[in-house]
């Protein structure tokens, strides 16, 4: 006759197992945050501290777009204007005698303006027809932008700081940001906010008879993920102190926002920054060593991923550590 396992070990195993799994999740972003901050001290080269920064403004406009693509499920394909409106007026602004921080509010208050007047008449729209929408907006701007004579046009605009330039003060800011967008998400998945998002997602018409009001939650959504999103392009544009339309504004640039919350897992907290890093370290290798076919190869990597592990990098990592669990609770029984 089989034994059953005592009850005892099986919810200690489970309670030790949560325990555990509780004090990853509070202490590890704590150590990744301490580690990224202490990099001064391992006096990095200029490329790896360049690369980083890159690598941290790409996770704040991933986190930005996941509050409306992941956790409300609005699959939008025009960050790009929000992330290159920011870096305009964060530009103008410090050319104009205005202090970096505050350009950079600006410069986020901006896209979160131009995200109300783009939501307005969008989020009329549903599934296909919202994300062909966003496509053409971006494209439209983009066109707009390259023929405004104030700005450069075509040429681009270039940013002239009278204070020399530090590297890991740009580094810094890019670090504070991307904290401060996982901290916003994190407040935003635990707020009524959130929930209501994850219901439109879920089912919007279903939400809306439990008194959700789909439109006001979206438009809202959208202004704080475009406000990070502008927050990442002027941080950038102050780094580079050159911008140009068809790189801020460029639809690869959308594309990049959109595929990175999809590589690391979508609609979860970490997973956009996961799939930020994971992005943000390898695409210029990419670019470099296929530079006539790296769009297909990240279109391929976004196939694969939505067929086999619709859950991105996260996906994985949950099924890793539910197996672990499994097993060591089979351990576990006499």
């Amino acid at each position: 006759m089989e034994q059953e396992a005592p009850v005892g070990v099986t919810e200690g195993g489970n309670a030790r197992g949560l325990l555990l799994s509780r004090i990853a999740s509070a202490v590890g972003p704590l150590l990744l945050l301490a580690s990224l901050a202490a990099l001064p001290l391992i006096s990095p080269s200029p490329n790896t501290v360049r690369l980083l920064f890159v690598t941290l403004t790409l996770v704040t406009a991933s986190v930005g777009w996941n509050l409306l693509g992941g956790f409300g499920g609005q699959v939008s394909f025009g960050f790009a204007v929000f992330y290159g409106l920011g870096a305009y007026t964060t530009a103008l602004s410090i050319n104009g005698g205005i202090r970096p921080l505050l350009a950079f509010l600006l410069g986020a208050a901006v896209a979160a303006l131009a995200s109300l007047l783009i939501g307005l008449p969008t989020f009329r729209l549903k599934g296909p027809y919202f994300a062909i929408a966003t496509i053409g907006v971006s494209e439209a701007v983009r066109v707009v932008m390259t023929n405004v004579p104030w700005t450069g046009g075509a040429s681009g605009y270039r940013i002239v700081e009278k204070v020399r330039f530090y590297q890991m003060h740009h580094y810094y800011a890019a670090l504070g940001l991307a904290a401060l967008a996982v901290g916003i998400s994190i407040l935003v998945r635990r707020s009524k906010l959130g929930l209501a998002l994850i219901a439109i997602r879920e089912d919007q018409d279903a939400a809306s008879d439990l008194g959700v009001n789909p439109f006001a939650a979206k438009l809202l959504a959208h202004a704080v993920a475009a406000a990070l999103a502008g927050g990442a392009g002027g941080v950038y544009a102050r780094y580079a102190a050159f911008i140009d339309p068809d790189g801020v504004f460029a639809f690869r640039n959308g594309i990049a926002i959109l595929l990175m919350p999809i590589i690391g897992g979508i609609g979860t907290i970490w997973g956009p920054v996961i799939g930020a890093f994971v992005y943000g370290l390898i695409h210029e290798e990419v670019v470099a060593n296929f530079p006539q076919a790296h769009l297909l190869i990240f279109g391929t990597v976004l196939i694969l991923i939505i067929l086999f592990e619709p859950g991105g990098v996260m996906g994985l990592l949950q099924k890793s550590f539910r197996f672990i669990r499994a097993r060591s609770s089979v351990g576990a029984h006499p």
